[in-house]
């Protein structure tokens, strides 16, 4: 398959100058201080910008600008700043169904139950909605075997930017313009390995590295901000020479961005901390998303260890950040196997409030590592643990001590 060239224009030196205060300039940026502007705006230079047809975009954390998206996130940084906690991301899983059996899956151990109905999906995006939510990610299981993912995202109004995750399975030309037009702005590809054999392997299924090869050129072709998804191995990222040559795929490819998850322990990995990566591994972390940055027609990149680190913003399970499963369960992240609460029973506002009470304050290090083995040590049936255990884990695991406090919030006091 031939390989178009990456979408839209990456800015750097003048037209970067030109672009960043021009969204400087934004209403919601009045009343800060000069202090806290700048910590804002060295949070911005760790990713990329890129324009285009007439917007900008920086990760899939963040939504393009100008929108009204764009308008209520940064609402919501200045809200989560104040100590007041609000779903800035909010993620559904829409299906529990899946075409892969992926080694790292953190959905694994989740019902395979479908209980979110077409009226009960659009009523939940409403609700997350009115709590501020400004990106809304659609994922699973693979979304694509939902035959009615369009009407889903026709139904996330502008105040929302939606993302969607897949392995692009069985995708074909007419959907990916069918999703287009019901209004997804960023399709995420799960691509974790330039060796089809090693990808395939992760999937525990053949023919899944073509497969998202012809997904990124499919939404290439029609235009979209294209990124990937990648979970590299401890064994991977130990090899600086070879992940360098993951990225020089990614770069090949002509795709704009890239999350780079490294292996969280929940689901599949909940018992393995074996499979975490090593502080020597972090630093390879540290160096893939610092050079990606700077180089340019490399991905952009989000790498969680990065900017979930103390070094920025930490981890905001629960506190900025939802996720919601298949079977309604509202839970603080898509790897956090607590909830305090299912929108069957209750409204998500009143669940979000209490877990925001319980979450009160953003991290050092990604919460679900934190509690893995005490999770485990409640040998539960089936994920995420029910209310009563919830809590228990909470009180017994703190999300944050008093001490933790990430950068940027020390910078935005």
């Amino acid at each position: 398959m031939s390989v178009s060239p990456m979408n839209g224009k990456q800015l750097y030196g003048f037209s970067r100058l030109l672009a960043t205060l021009k969204m400087g300039t934004h209403p919601q940026m009045k009343g800060l201080t000069i202090k806290q502007k700048l910590a804002l705006n060295h949070l911005s230079g760790q990713s990329k910008l890129t324009k285009l047809s007439g917007e900008y975009y920086s990760n899939t954390f963040t939504p393009f600008y100008p929108s009204l998206a764009y308008d209520r996130f940064l609402q919501g940084m200045r809200s989560i700043i104040a100590n007041k906690p609000w779903p800035v991301v909010t993620n559904f899983a829409v299906t529990a169904k899946c075409c892969c059996n992926c080694w790292h899956c953190s959905f694994a151990d989740r019902s395979k139950k479908d209980k979110l109905t077409l009226d009960i999906m659009k009523d939940a995006i409403k609700q997350v909605q009115d709590l501020g939510a400004s990106v809304i990610g659609l994922t699973g299981g693979e979304p694509l075997l939902r035959k009615d993912l369009e009407e889903i995202i026709a139904s996330i109004d502008e105040r929302s930017m939606p993302i969607m995750f897949t392995t692009g399975f069985e995708l074909t030309r007419d959907r990916v313009r069918d999703l287009k037009k019901a209004g997804l702005k960023i399709p995420v590809i799960s691509l974790d390995h330039y060796k089809p054999e090693i990808h395939d392997q992760g999937r525990n299924r053949k023919g899944m590295f073509d497969t998202a090869l012809r997904a990124i050129e499919l939404f290439k072709q029609e235009g979209f901000y294209v990124a990937v998804s990648f979970v590299p191995s401890r064994e991977l990222v130990s090899d600086r020479k070879e992940i360098f040559k993951v990225m020089d795929f990614f770069k090949s490819l002509g795709v704009n961005d890239m999350r780079l998850t490294s292996p969280i322990l929940a689901g599949k990995l909940t018992a393995h901390p074996d499979d975490l990566l090593t502080k020597e591994n972090v630093k390879t972390i540290f160096d893939i998303q610092k050079y990606s940055t700077k180089t340019p027609g490399y991905p952009g990149v989000f790498a969680y260890d990065y900017f979930e680190s103390e070094h920025f913003y930490g981890c905001g399970a629960g506190y900025n950040y939802m996720f919601i499963d298949s079977q309604g369960n509202v839970c603080p992240c898509d790897f956090t196997m607590l909830s305090l609460g299912n929108l069957l029973e209750r409204p998500v506002a009143e669940i979000w409030e209490e877990t925001g009470k319980k979450f009160c304050k953003p991290g050092n290090t990604c919460y679900a590592n934190k509690i893995a083995a005490a999770i485990k040590a409640k040998n539960p049936e089936e994920f995420p643990l029910g209310r009563e255990d919830s809590l228990d884990i909470i009180q017994t695991c703190p999300p944050a001590s008093q001490k933790e406090t990430p950068w940027l919030y020390k910078r935005m006091g």
